[in-house]
């Protein structure tokens, strides 16, 4: 059989060389893959390791739905301050309530207190502090005070602390049936949108409108200090306050 094969390849040496080309353009078949060489970690490889930041309270306001509208950094006039004014970290204003926001930045400890009691623990550190719900209800009302035909909307009390410290304190402002809540910073949203509605079943016949909503950021706009010097004084006197 050998020899009939090698004698027709002889006498058609055309055929013998199709057959060794088609052979060469075949891919290999080898077993050993080729080796791949692993990428070596360099300085500029540091934002490719590194974990996505956490967004701030802005940020994550800024994911409410359209209706809601936010405003962030406000400094109001309180003639019950001693410096005059009051400084508001955020307003969310809904269709149902405002939100007045307080964020505390604390970051170990457990935080330990009652609502009604003047002054709370935090593990970390000997200093006492003083009700963050206590010192917040000054904000509330001077977000109040500026509502001018408004001042019947309800108004919630929100202070966030950090996921890095431990919230321990009395169960009822953990609740959204409460109109003043200690939260993490994480639930914020969330807890935004299940007080509203809370109160959407509390209270139906309470709705604001688009143009209601409008009307109240409006005027909190108007009243919002951006002078540089008056926001520089206001901070060096509430240092002497605390």
């Amino acid at each position: 059989m050998f020899k009939k094969i090698l004698s027709l390849f002889k006498s058609q040496p055309e055929l013998a060389n199709q057959i060794t080309a088609s052979a060469s353009s075949l891919p290999s078949t080898s077993p050993i893959p080729t080796r791949v060489r692993s990428r070596r970690k360099t300085k500029s490889d540091a934002d490719w390791t590194r974990q996505p930041e956490e967004p701030n309270t802005a940020q994550q306001l800024h994911g409410l739905p359209g209706e809601y509208k936010v405003l962030n950094d406000l400094l109001v006039a309180n003639t019950k301050s001693r410096s005059g004014y009051s400084s508001i970290d955020h307003v969310v204003i809904g269709p149902r309530g405002i939100f007045v926001i307080e964020t505390r930045n604390l970051t170990t400890g457990e935080i330990r207190g009652g609502r009604r009691e003047a002054n709370w623990t935090v593990s970390s550190s000997r200093i006492k502090m003083y009700n963050p719900l206590m010192q917040h209800r000054g904000h509330v009302e001077a977000i109040q005070a500026h509502l001018g035909d408004y001042k019947r909307v309800r108004l919630v009390s929100m202070v966030t602390f950090t996921n890095r410290c431990r919230i321990s304190v009395d169960p009822a402002v953990r609740y959204v049936n409460s109109d003043e809540l200690i939260i993490y910073d994480h639930e914020l949203v969330e807890t935004i949108l299940r007080k509203t509605e809370r109160l959407e079943t509390e209270v139906p016949e309470t709705l604001y409108k688009e143009q209601d909503i409008q009307a109240i950021y409006n005027l909190l706009s108007a009243v919002n200090s951006t002078d540089p010097q008056i926001r520089a004084d206001h901070m060096e006197k509430a240092k002497g306050i605390k």
